[in-house]
């Protein structure tokens, strides 16, 4: 019965990872002076959904950034010129008693353009981007049809689950 009791409650538990924020633009705390809540939101939505038990003890760090910087970033590591919303660094290693799962890059400049275009609120954007983030450092990848259509139907249903919740 004791053992039972135990599982129950870990199955319950509900996971909140650490975030580390580097900001290094000032019109992050402009254009998104509440960007702590939506990321932290999205980030442990997204850990409590997919629930797997390596995620107890979990870090997450991420660097909020201009168009200029995620482009020099973006070229770097992925030989693309060009800026973009949101690129992902998966580590997936176990440190002093805490999984890191991997860094998460985001551009307040994409992201304001592309909520616009989409015509989505800017907050909203900003999780689904922070949540598209922690699917690929959760191993979660888009090239080809089949891995992008899995990935698009977890995104929306983590999405729609952070949205019932009471913001």
């Amino acid at each position: 019965m004791m053992i039972k009791s135990r599982i129950f409650l870990i199955k319950k538990l509900n996971l909140m990872a650490k975030i580390n924020y580097n900001v290094d633009t000032v019109e992050w705390r402009k254009k998104f002076p509440l960007f702590k809540k939506y990321i932290s939101r999205s980030v442990n939505k997204t850990l409590n959904i997919i629930n797997k038990d390596d995620f107890i003890n979990t870090s997450v760090s991420f660097l909020l950034t201009s168009n200029r910087n995620i482009q020099k970033i973006n070229y770097k590591y992925r030989k693309r010129n060009n800026p973009t919303n949101v690129l992902s660094f998966p580590m997936r290693i176990f440190f002093e008693g805490t999984n890191l799962l991997g860094d998460i890059v985001l551009s307040s400049e994409t992201l304001l353009i592309e909520s616009v275009e989409l015509k989505i609120t800017k907050y909203d954007y900003l999780c689904k981007m922070t949540i598209h983030g922690m699917l690929h450092l959760l191993e979660y990848d888009h090239k080809t049809e089949r891995q992008f259509k899995e990935m698009k139907k977890l995104e929306d249903q983590i999405f729609y689950k952070m949205k019932q919740d009471k913001w």
